[in-house]
């Protein structure tokens, strides 16, 4: 019955994984169950269960030759961003209104209810973490759902630039219809961040407003794109965060990106220890005291099956 449920759990986009095995189970539990001031920092393999592909798995975007917008591109020109928001705007409807947490995402809001989790740190953009209930969100790259003008900085709501889309493009109905078909045949599949694959004729065509604050910024998600940095602040919290925490635990992420495998390196320096649950090598093994080798989501669902038979964890997963 357990193997049927964890089989269940499993989304097209997760990689193909073994599941823990009891000694791994209960090593977690352990490392849960001995922490009070707990920081996550979650990562693209925390949300590969709820369907949303990563980047760096065997058969993540970077296997398939995907190569993401850069900060530079973005800027350099409009029909760059006219290309971005095209994609951007065919992928979001799948991307930030039809997916769901998944039980990774559940087990982690549960265990911050309890008072466990101090902080969760994500590297993600889909906001899963707070549609799941967690509230002491540290969104590291930033959100899809919000856009910011690069000139003033004023930040509005994705919700109504996607009505503004609408507005701008009559044909934008009909790319919308013909990518959701695509998508449910299993000939498209939406990226990462939330885009789909568009010709450049359509993505030329493809009107975009300024901002209407000053009248002429470009609008930007609000996210870190490659090649840009975290904003200083966001650094500082999060860094703070981890040097006031008793455990350090990273799911789904393989801390390549020097941001976060900073964490870890403070986690390591101030003896703090740390467990990493992965389905994959990460920058970070070494500093680890535990390893285990599994999906985020199936893991997480059974440690709450363990837990049952603790009491004091029970009550949080």
């Amino acid at each position: 019955m357990v193997r049927a449920a964890a089989r269940a759990l499993r989304a097209s986009a997760a990689p193909a994984a073994p599941p823990p095995s009891a000694s791994d189970l209960s090593r977690l539990h352990a490392f849960v169950e001995n922490s009070a001031r707990m920081v996550v920092v979650t990562g693209a393999g925390c949300s590969t269960e709820s369907n949303i592909p990563d980047y760096r798995s065997p058969h993540g975007a970077y296997s398939k030759g995907y190569k993401p917008m850069t900060h530079q591109m973005f800027m350099r020109s409009v029909f760059q961003r006219q290309r971005y928001w095209a994609r951007s705007f065919a992928g979001w409807e799948g991307f930030a209104m039809q997916t769901e947490p998944n039980h990774g995402h559940r087990a982690l809001a549960k265990l911050e209810a309890t008072g466990r989790i101090s902080h969760l740190l994500t590297q993600n953009v889909d906001r899963l973490h707070r549609k799941a209930g967690s509230n002491n969100v540290l969104e590291l790259h930033g959100t899809t759902h919000e856009v910011i003008c690069m000139e003033c900085g004023t930040i509005s709501c994705r919700h109504e630039l996607q009505r503004t889309f609408l507005e701008l493009n009559p044909f934008a109905a009909e790319i919308l219809q013909q990518q959701e078909e695509a998508i449910s045949h299993g000939k498209l599949r939406v990226r990462p961040d939330g885009d789909l694959d568009l010709s450049d004729e359509l993505a030329g065509r493809f009107q975009i407003p300024d901002c209407t604050q000053c009248n002429g910024g470009p609008l930007k998600p609000d996210v870190v794109f490659f090649g840009d940095n975290l904003p200083q602040d966001r650094t500082d919290k999060a860094q703070q965060a981890v040097e006031e925490c008793d455990a350090l635990l990273v799911v789904g992420s393989s801390m390549m990106v020097l941001s976060a495998y900073r964490l870890a390196k403070t986690a390591a320096e101030r003896g703090i220890p740390i467990a990493i649950l992965n389905h994959g090598e990460t920058r970070a093994d070494h500093l680890a005291q535990l390893k285990v080798e599994a999906l985020a989501g199936e893991t997480l669902h059974r440690l709450s099956i363990l837990a049952a038979d603790s009491p004091n964890l029970a009550a949080a997963v």
